[in-house]
């Protein structure tokens, strides 16, 4: 198996999230690799709409209960953790975070909370595997 220093692995709460990062422990532990939690904020859409300090407040209520249950998972099971949080589209977020930050490796849940959507617009799993050019790991 090849040995990754950095595995970025979105999480969004869902029990498929959980899974991907469940494997990405698993990978971790084996290679002494960081696993970087990203969550990412979904902002207002359409044009004009003010992104208002309510707003701002359930979004941030969100990560933490994404990202708190993650980071104790990874610490209990004895590996590396840290956390960043992003702000937009989830699939094009998490193709320029993993671009950015020089990740090894993506470990995603598939059908996370955007499953409705994922009948109508493609998945986000599906997006970042062929928008990206690390490997990517679809945990089911």
């Amino acid at each position: 198996m090849a040995k990754f220093k950095k595995i970025l692995v979105p999480v969004d709460g869902s029990a498929n999230s959980t899974r991907g990062l469940d494997r990405a422990i698993e990978i971790a532990k084996g290679s002494d690799a960081e696993i970087t939690g990203f969550y990412v904020f979904h902002l207002p859409l359409a044009a004009g709409i003010k992104y208002t300090k309510k707003m701002k407040d359930e979004a941030q209520k969100k990560a933490v209960k994404a990202i708190g249950p993650a980071m104790n998972r990874v610490q209990k099971a004895g590996a590396k953790f840290s956390y960043k949080t992003g702000g937009g589209n989830t699939g094009s977020e998490i193709v320029k975070f993993a671009k950015k930050g020089n990740f090894d490796m993506v470990v995603i849940g598939a059908r996370g909370l955007g499953a409705t959507k994922e009948t109508f617009l493609g998945s986000t799993s599906n997006y970042v595997m062929h928008k990206t050019n690390i490997p990517v790991l679809i945990v089911k």
